[in-house]
C-alpha cells in the first residue's frame, strides 16, 4: 500500500489515491460477517497510518498539479505566484543552498539527481523565456487536462467550436504596443543572462535567446522557421522542470520510489546476466523472495 500510495502522490492523482486508501483499508467485520459502519471521523479512529497522514501528503501534491496546469496551458504568472507562495525556495531570490536529500537521514543507496538544473536563477530565467514565449502568440494554443477532456469530438458547426475559432484568430489590440512590450521583455531576458555567474550557463542561455528573440521577426511565428518555441512540447518541457525542482527542493525524489526501485532492480537483474552471476539455491533465499 505504501508504495502505491507513494507512486499515486507523486504523480498528483489524488482523486485516485483517496479512494485507494478507503478500498485498501482493513475491513472489519462483525459476528455475522458485515463489514461494520465506518466512523464519522475515520482518519482519526482508524488506526491506519495512511489515511491519517494522507490529506497532508496530498495538500502539496493538488497544489504541484495545479501548477503543472498553469504551466501547460502557458499560464507563466500565475504558476510563479504559485511557487513564491507554496514552495519559495525553487524560485528563491536568496539563492539559499539545495536541499537534496536529508543528510541527517541515513543513505538508502537509492539516491537519484535530477537531469535537468534546479538551481534557482536557471529555473526563474527559464520560466521568464516562456512567458516571452507566451506574449508573442497570436493564435491562442489551449490546453484541455485528462480530466477535462470533452466525452465526443465537436462538430464543426459546433458553438463553441466556432466562438474557439474567433478567438485564436484574434490578434493584439495595439500591434505597436505589444511589439514594444515584446522589445523590453527580450531586452530583460538579455539582461538577467548577461548577469549569470557561470560562464558556460551565460553562453548557453544567451544563444538559446538569440534563437528565441526571433520571434519577433515575424508577424506570424505559428507559421514561421522558429514555430518549434510556440509548440505544446515547450510547456510540458518546463512544466517537468519545475515539477523536478519541486520535489527535489522539497527532499522528494524525482521519481516515484517504485519507478526507482524498478530501475535498480532491473540495472541489477542485467548486470547479473552480463556477468552470467548464478541464482542461489532457493533454501538460501530469503524468507518471502520470490523471483519476478
Amino acid at each position: 500500500r505504501t508504495l502505491v500510495l507513494d507512486y499515486l502522490c507523486h504523480n498528483s492523482y489524488t482523486g485516485t489515491a483517496r479512494a485507494f486508501v478507503r478500498e485498501s483499508a482493513v475491513k472489519h467485520l462483525d459476528a455475522d460477517g458485515d463489514e461494520l459502519m465506518s466512523p464519522a471521523v475515520p482518519e482519526l479512529s482508524t488506526g491506519d497510518p495512511l489515511a491519517e497522514t494522507l490529506e497532508e501528503r496530498l495538500a502539496p501534491a493538488e497544489v504541484r498539479r495545479e501548477i503543472q496546469t498553469h504551466l501547460l496551458s502557458g499560464r507563466m504568472d500565475e504558476a510563479i505566484s504559485l511557487l513564491n507562495e507554496h514552495f519559495p525556495s525553487v524560485l528563491s531570490e536568496e539563492r539559499e543552498p539545495l536541499l537534496g536529500a536529508d543528510k541527517s537521514q541515513p543513505s538508502t543507496g537509492f539516491d537519484y539527481i535530477p537531469v535537468t538544473s534546479v538551481d534557482p536563477t536557471h529555473l526563474a530565467l527559464n520560466l521568464r523565456i516562456h512567458a516571452f514565449i507566451e506574449a508573442a502568440r497570436t493564435v491562442p494554443l489551449p490546453y484541455h487536462p485528462p480530466t477535462a477532456l470533452p466525452t465526443t469530438p465537436l462538430s464543426p458547426s459546433s458553438p463553441a467550436l466556432a466562438a474557439a475559432s474567433k478567438l485564436s484568430v484574434k490578434g493584439p489590440s495595439d500591434p505597436a504596443a505589444h511589439q514594444y512590450d515584446l522589445l523590453h521583455r527580450a531586452q530583460s531576458l538579455y539582461a538577467e543572462a548577461q548577469s549569470l555567474v557561470s560562464a558556460e550557463a551565460r553562453a548557453t542561455y544567451l544563444v538559446e535567446l538569440s534563437h528565441v528573440s526571433g520571434l519577433l521577426a515575424y508577424t506570424d511565428p505559428e507559421n514561421s522557421p522558429v514555430s518549434v518555441y510556440l509548440k505544446q512540447e515547450r510547456r510540458e518541457a518546463i512544466a517537468r522542470q519545475v515539477e523536478s525542482a519541486i520535489l527535489y527542493r522539497t527532499n522528494k525524489l524525482p521519481v516515484s520510489k517504485i519507478e526507482l526501485y524498478t530501475r535498480y532492480t532491473s540495472v541489477l537483474w542485467r548486470m547479473c546476466n552480463e556477468y552470467e552471476v548464478k541464482v542461489p539455491p532457493v533454501s538460501r533465499w530469503p524468507a518471502g523472495v520470490k523471483l519476478p
